[in-house]
């Protein structure tokens, strides 16, 4: 994967962005009314170029707010990942009993 010209400390990667869409089937030009940006400006950060001649951090934060309303759980570097690298995963949904807990108390 191409590194991107970004600091390591912005809310959300560009590869995230385009994954997270990808998850939840959206356009980019949904993805950028939900988040009040412009469907250029999500271009050029998807694409990994620095959005304008200023960034401003707010409108990858506002990006990261929306996924994660959405249901996305972002993961970063060395979180629980097959990888060991930033990722993400859908949230579970309420009801959900983790393997380790299952028991035939809570058998349905």
């Amino acid at each position: 994967m191409a590194e991107t010209a970004f600091p390591a400390n912005l809310a959300v990667s560009p590869e995230q962005v385009r994954a997270a869409r990808a998850v939840l089937n959206w356009s980019p030009q949904e993805l950028a009314e939900r988040a009040r940006v412009t469907p250029d400006w999500l271009h050029e950060f998807e694409q990994g170029r620095e959005p304008g001649d200023d960034l401003d951090p707010g409108e990858a934060e506002r990006l990261r707010r929306v996924l994660e309303e959405a249901g996305i759980d972002f993961l970063d570097a060395g979180e629980a990942s097959s990888g060991g690298g930033p990722g993400l995963r859908l949230k579970q949904k309420g009801g959900y009993i983790a393997a380790e807990n299952l028991s035939s108390a809570n058998d349905v």
